[in-house]
């Protein structure tokens, strides 16, 4: 029997991308790429600008535009402290956002990146409200879907009477892993943890898994 090539039917990665979750993740590299490509001064700038900063309210930030002190609870979430904070974020993104826009569509992917983002916005408001290190990057959103993924799961094994141990291992690891990368700043890590976006993205994320329907 003669030799037949064999078709490759595998699609490029892209065109399995659904386009929310191309659109937002796009942005968020495009972003980090324009920044490289211009420089300190202008990354420095759009910090001051986007990035989170916590209100003080006995003695109010002033505004550099109108309406920061809302914006800015959404705006950090597309910056990144350098190229390799942003490739693992978007590489999660497309990850976990896939699954997401695939059962709900790209309405609601946006609504539970927007939604989770401003909660672990404020979550570092709550819990670091004194600390003068903005917070940048997209991981409140990124565990937002995390947390949204696994409340379906927890969701599902409760309805079906399964147990929810894997559930509750889960986020014992996520603590455990949160509080040893939180000792070794900044001895062996040299940038902080933004565990205070993660907490609430996750939270949110949980919460929004019992709101939002197929």
């Amino acid at each position: 029997m003669p030799n037949t090539p064999i078709r490759n039917n595998r699609e490029p990665f892209f065109n399995d991308v659904p386009r929310g979750v191309l659109a937002l993740g796009g942005s968020l590299f495009v972003i980090e790429v324009l920044l490289q490509l211009l420089g300190l001064e202008w990354r420095s700038t759009a910090f001051l600008l986007l990035a989170f900063f916590p209100i003080e309210f006995s003695t109010p930030y002033k505004e550099l535009f109108f309406g920061q002190n809302f914006i800015m609870f959404f705006s950090y979430s597309f910056l990144h402290g350098n190229f390799f904070h942003m490739v693992i974020n978007v590489a999660i993104f497309f990850a976990l956002g896939k699954q997401i826009e695939e059962q709900l569509g790209p309405i609601n992917l946006t609504l539970i990146f927007i939604s989770t983002a401003i909660a672990g916005a404020v979550a570092y408001q709550l819990f670091s409200s004194e600390n003068p290190v903005p917070m940048v990057g997209a991981s409140g959103g990124v565990f937002g879907f995390f947390g949204f993924l696994k409340g379906k799961e927890l969701l599902y094994r409760i309805s079906h009477r399964l147990s929810i141990l894997p559930f509750l291992n889960l986020v014992f690891g996520l603590v455990i892993l949160h509080i040893i990368l939180i000792l070794l700043h900044p001895t062996i890590i040299p940038f902080q943890i933004g565990w205070h976006g993660h907490f609430g993205g996750f939270f949110s994320g949980l919460v929004l898994a019992g709101v939002i329907k197929r």
